[in-house]
């Protein structure tokens, strides 16, 4: 800080957004090459604290638009956004939490004239997809896996993006990651799994139905069968969600048309937590109030009819005073199979 004439303290002139991207590519550069100079981290921690002021506010200056575009334009034309998905894990600890608002911050910002989000366009039209893959396989690496989820869930909102997303074999590897011992990064997985299946319903509906299909539900149903009770609770509600959205008709038919997705069902309402109980009674009764039912669902359920109707008789009644449409459900199915 320098004095002014009157002996008070004037304030640092702002990096120009061009200087804050060229300095921070060249820092990046070295960091990921592995060959970082001794205050590159402190430089980098410096930069995008900057950086990300300048797209987020700080209090102490108001939000430019016109900064911020500029800022977006000259990250974009140094690769800033992919050198970040690649070097994450190598910045330190407050480095490392700037550079992912950073990260963030451009993918949110609109282009002033056209509307478009520049930074997640490029990320979608690129065909190598390592930046996505990049962003997944960021839950492998402990320090920054929460970083590297909130960076996913962002550019997750953009629905061609998502549709990438979706596509890479690597997808799967939520399964992994939801069932992971450390809690944090684990819940912080099935908020970015959750976050891709209900974004964008008519592009996860096309996902789900197409080739795809197999592969996922028998991971997700696995899931169901031997995972831990966070897991198997969450997924039971998430897939409740996902059959019973309108986008997804074609999934929801598809899945209560297998027999061994309703003997899990019928599993699962027995289990030993009562959260979870209810959770698959609002899939179970997906397949009992089918219509359409395929001959091998409709031989399981007449006969386990008994067993299932005295069982529903008395399943969570304790809910029937606060959850009258509960208590109705509950009735309906009761009827339906004793008409089997």
């Amino acid at each position: 800080m320098k004095s002014s004439l009157f002996g008070g303290v004037s304030k640092k002139p702002r990096r120009t957004p061009k200087d804050l991207a060229s300095k921070s590519h060249q820092c990046l550069e070295r960091v990921i090459n592995k060959c970082p100079l001794e205050k590159d981290q402190e430089s980098l921690a410096k930069y995008f604290q900057e950086t990300r002021a300048i797209l987020h506010g700080d209090g102490t200056h108001d939000l430019d638009p016109k900064m911020i575009q500029e800022l977006v334009e000259e990250c974009v034309k140094q690769s800033i956004p992919w050198m970040i998905s690649q070097g994450l894990p190598m910045l330190e600890f407050e480095a490392r939490k700037d550079a992912a608002a950073t990260y963030n911050g451009l993918v949110r910002a609109k282009d002033l004239e056209t509307g478009r989000y520049k930074v997640a366009e490029e990320l979608s039209e690129r065909n190598d997809g390592e930046e996505l893959e990049g962003l997944i396989l960021g839950y492998e690496k402990q320090s920054s896996a929460l970083a590297y989820g909130a960076m996913l869930r962002e550019v997750v909102r953009h629905e061609k993006v998502l549709e990438k997303v979706l596509r890479r074999e690597s997808f799967l590897k939520f399964f992994e990651y939801m069932q992971c011992e450390n809690f944090e990064i684990a819940s912080d997985a099935m908020a970015s799994f959750r976050e891709c299946l209900t974004r964008h319903k008519d592009t996860v509906a096309r996902f789900l139905i197409g080739d795809a299909y197999e592969g996922f539900f028998e991971k997700f149903n696995d899931l169901l069968e031997r995972g831990n009770y966070v897991c198997k609770r969450q997924s039971l509600k998430l897939l409740g969600e996902i059959l019973l959205d309108r986008a997804s008709g074609e999934v929801m038919m598809k899945y209560i048309s297998k027999a061994e997705n309703l003997c899990l069902m019928m599993n699962l309402l027995r289990d030993d937590a009562k959260s979870i109980q209810y959770e698959a009674f609002h899939v179970f009764k997906v397949f009992v109030a089918n219509p359409n039912r395929l001959p091998a669902v409709t031989s399981i359920l007449e006969a386990n009819k008994e067993k299932l109707m005295h069982y529903l008789s008395k399943f969570h009644e304790e809910r029937d005073k606060d959850d009258a449409q509960f208590a109705e459900e509950r009735q309906t199915l009761i009827d339906v199979l004793q008409g089997i």
